[in-house]
């Protein structure tokens, strides 16, 4: 039985990439490249070698931690499209604690700048979570305005009062001790995915063992129900709001840690909106994160691949991304739509 069950939630992304798939290589011939080429030449530079292998999981980082961001406020039933802001503030917040603090040890220097980090992006989203709660305000309009904000608040910083030498608009660097090494020598795998694959593992635990996991996610199914069960709902919306952001200003964390060393102006541009696509792909479960978190990171190590290679555009995997998300969407929404239509005739 679990099985079945298990293979039914996986056979909706699994037709949706293939979906995708067909229709990409409707896009790419009348692009005038060559389908076959172009996968192939996109697995190679994905997959194709232990070296690209890595180069992948390290691009996985920031996806699962913005999947995993995502699907906290969906299990709730909130919408928050404030991510990319989160992924900011977050890492804002990591550079400027870890430029103060580069007189502690690694692991506590990682350790005290991450829960910055962390209470930086929970915070931002807090902003949302409260104008929901307390003002009935559109959390969709209100994260995607803090968006704006924090990277303007970004351009600012490091454009003016904490831009470091030179003409490019970035922060000053962390110390070459202070940032995250790989998990043995010449890996590009550094520490952050040990830490990205750790919070894969608590998510999972959260959500199917504790009381305020099952709380979250029975008002996500049915607020009325929940809330006629004794679950308080402002709060609970509130509190996954503010782990959705508290996750998301993790990955900004680490992104200065293990990838930059430093704050550069735009480092963190689209981790936000293909959380978003990660945790619809995954079908909201802590495993289906890590799983279409590869998939992306595959997807954005072998676009260069193909580009280099092909001369295939990058951009075509853009546009593949975006038909995975459409064809994944498609079920969803009419699943929706019936719920409603019943709704509305009982």
């Amino acid at each position: 039985m679990r099985i079945k069950r298990t293979l039914g939630k996986l056979s909706i992304p699994l037709l949706s990439i293939l979906i995708a798939m067909l229709a990409g290589s409707a896009v790419i011939l009348v692009c005038g490249y060559s389908p076959g080429a172009a996968y192939s030449s996109l697995l190679r530079g994905a997959f194709g070698s232990f070296r690209s292998c890595m180069g992948t999981f390290e691009k996985c980082v920031p996806l699962i931690f913005c999947g995993l961001a995502a699907m906290a406020a969906f299990k709730s039933g909130i919408f928050n499209i404030g991510l990319e802001g989160q992924v900011v503030v977050g890492a804002i917040a990591y550079i400027l604690t870890g430029l103060k603090i580069q007189f502690l040890p690694l692991p506590l220097h990682v350790l005290v700048c991450s829960i910055f980090a962390m209470l930086a992006g929970g915070l931002w989203a807090m902003i949302a979570g409260a104008m929901k709660v307390y003002c009935r305000a559109n959390e969709v309009v209100s994260t995607i305005m803090l968006n704006y904000i924090a990277l303007n608040l970004a351009e600012y910083l490091f454009s003016g009062p904490f831009m470091a030498e030179g003409t490019i608009p970035q922060s000053e660097a962390l110390e070459t001790s202070k940032l995250l090494p790989p998990v043995w020598e010449g890996s590009k795998i550094t520490w952050a995915f040990v830490i990205a694959c750790s919070m894969i593992l608590f998510m999972g635990i959260f959500y199917r063992y504790t009381v305020t996991g099952y709380n979250m996610i029975a008002a996500g199914d049915n607020y009325k129900a929940a809330e006629a069960g004794g679950i308080r709902m402002n709060q609970t919306r509130l509190l996954s709001m503010a782990m959705s952001g508290g996750i998301a200003g993790i990955a900004g964390g680490l992104l200065v840690a293990a990838t930059y060393g430093r704050y550069v102006i735009g480092m963190s541009s689209g981790y936000g909106f293909d959380g978003m696509a990660i945790a619809v792909l995954g079908q909201n479960s802590a495993a289906g994160v890590f799983l279409s978190s590869i998939l992306f990171g595959g997807l954005r190590t072998g676009s260069l691949s193909m580009a280099m290679f092909e001369g295939i555009p990058s951009e075509l995997v853009s546009i593949l991304q975006g038909l995975i998300i459409l064809t994944v969407s498609a079920p969803l929404l009419i699943k929706s739509f019936r719920i409603k239509s019943r709704g509305k005739k009982q």
